[in-house]
């Protein structure tokens, strides 16, 4: 089996473990979902996309952009471009448009990972607060916007969306 299997493996592990164990760890959670980038290296031009669906308790909710990197990351830091579109799901009308960019630290000054891991590193960030109401969902878009139209290192990128408290 190539090293690149394994990764590839391990990677889908950590993320089915991660996703069951923070799932039922937290109640407000309202969404929470990685998508792997492709193994020989995400493009530019290439979107992972999120879709969360209505939700049914009005308030607000807080986003967190979790990254996972392996160690053929080549950068201390990596820029993101967040697009994301409220929908009022009863009338399907797009709602507030939104396209950040966000720097986000993989390495320390002295080249140590930040964040939780061994093989893969994993760095949640908190991203946005937004006020939802009752049957609006959200569409959420995510590329990598560095210098090179292909970065290797990155593993998955994930959104998770945890309810705050109501009006």
């Amino acid at each position: 089996m190539s090293r690149h299997t394994i990764l590839t493996m391990i990677s889908v592990a950590v993320a089915v473990f991660a996703t069951a164990t923070f799932a039922g760890c937290y109640r407000n959670t309202a969404f929470f979902q990685y998508h792997a980038t492709d193994a020989a290296g995400w493009h530019s031009s290439d979107f992972l996309e999120y879709h969360v669906p209505a939700v049914q308790q009005p308030g607000y909710y807080v986003e967190e952009i979790g990254i996972r990197t392996d160690a053929g990351f080549p950068y201390r830091q990596i820029s993101l471009v967040v697009n994301q579109n409220v929908i009022h799901t009863a009338t399907k009308q797009m709602g507030r448009f939104r396209s950040d960019t966000i720097l986000v630290d993989i390495l320390d000054e002295q080249g140590r990972p930040i964040g939780h891991g061994t093989s893969l590193m994993q760095r949640v960030i908190p991203f946005k607060s937004l006020k939802l109401e009752t049957g609006d969902s959200l569409s959420l878009r995510i590329r990598h916007n560095m210098s090179g139209s292909v970065v290797k290192g990155v593993t998955d990128v994930g959104l998770k969306m945890t309810f705050q408290y109501g009006d």
